[in-house]
């Protein structure tokens, strides 16, 4: 639908008055269109066309000797072509509200674990009282606590740290998803030494793995990691590897291990996560990263289904590809079927 047909301006609506569709401007029209509903006419250059069904109702302003709209029966049958796709437009409309809604909960549940995490850290080295009294006296109360527990005080630092990654996986997460990220341009790419890179992605992981007696082994070789440097967008890579972590507590085996290696002689570099977490059949290993697709033997663990497409979303904006494989059956537990699962990255430039 373009001038090209045309067409200067178009409005859809269903039964209930409700503008479904639109397109172009009506503010440099003249007076005589700001009526919709009726049926045809013509002042100057344009001519208006207004149909209406027990769907809905339709109006197209074209130019005067537009050649798609000639003639009473071609109009009559264009507008009923129009009217036919308000179901459909109301379907798109309610599954992408749908969508819209299961990215924010996620979105949303995460912010409030990352506020619970962080004001614990922060209260137990800032009470809220000091917070109210003159800023001498507030610092002084936050070094005397840091003296008398210096210990404590490192793990709060520590953990406040972590959750500084936390956000800024968030944030660029939700960049991702909302099409805000939409490319990588190769300025925004950097070597790194992926042995420290990845020491700072998963160190948050650290101590929510433990709860559920799972330990996370990074096995990379330092030097190797040093010399053989790996191409990454930092805030990609960062909400990828997030993402895969965080769905990754999820469907993991309790009392089981995260392995983490890579390969970076290699051609491709690669970069592998190997767990016991639920099975992932093998015509689910690409569907497992399509948008809100959900595992068929997830069960009541599965949430919005957004986690891996996001992982592969990110990953394919910095060059870089992830695939799946189910290597073998280990057990089931607690209802939920385990296999040994691997998740391995290439980074292809």
């Amino acid at each position: 639908m373009n001038e090209d047909d045309g067409i200067i301006a178009f409005q859809l609506w269903d039964s209930g008055n409700k503008e479904v569709a639109s397109f172009g401007m009506l503010n440099d029209m003249p007076a005589s269109f700001n009526t919709r509903v009726i049926e045809n006419f013509q002042d100057g250059e344009f001519r208006n066309i207004y149909r209406k069904s027990d769907s809905g109702s339709v109006r197209i302003i074209v130019k005067k000797d537009a050649p798609l709209f000639q003639g009473s029966k071609m109009a009559k049958r264009s507008c009923a072509v129009y009217i036919s796709l308000i179901p459909k437009l109301k379907q798109i409309e309610h599954g992408q509200r749908q969508h819209f809604d299961s990215i924010m909960r996620r979105f949303a549940h995460n912010l409030v674990k990352f506020q619970t995490r962080f004001k614990g850290n922060f209260n137990r080295l800032i009470s809220d009282s000091a917070r109210s009294r003159p800023y001498n006296e507030f610092r002084e109360e936050v070094k005397q606590r840091i003296e008398s527990n210096t210990s404590v005080a490192a793990d709060d630092v520590c953990q406040m740290s972590h959750r500084a990654v936390d956000l800024d996986a968030q944030i660029d997460t939700l960049r991702i998803i909302s099409g805000y990220t939409d490319s990588s341009m190769p300025d925004t790419k950097i070597n790194v030494d992926l042995q420290r890179t990845m020491y700072r992605i998963i160190n948050p992981f650290i101590d929510e793995f433990k709860k559920k007696n799972i330990k996370i082994n990074l096995d990379i070789d330092q030097a190797k990691s040093t010399k053989e440097r790996v191409m990454i967008a930092p805030g990609l890579f960062n909400a990828a590897i997030w993402q895969l972590l965080d769905n990754a507590s999820k469907y993991i085996l309790e009392g089981t291990d995260v392995n983490i290696s890579a390969l970076l002689t290699s051609s491709p570099k690669v970069l592998e996560f190997e767990m016991i977490s639920v099975c992932i059949d093998d015509d689910e290993l690409e569907k497992i990263f399509y948008e809100r697709y959900k595992g068929r033997h997830a069960g009541n663990k599965a949430e919005a289904g957004i986690g891996l497409f996001i992982v592969r979303k990110a990953l394919c904006l910095m060059n870089a590809k992830i695939i799946a494989k189910n290597q073998e059956f280990i057990k089931e537990s607690d209802g939920f079927k385990y296999c040994k699962n691997k998740f391995i990255i290439e980074f292809i430039s």
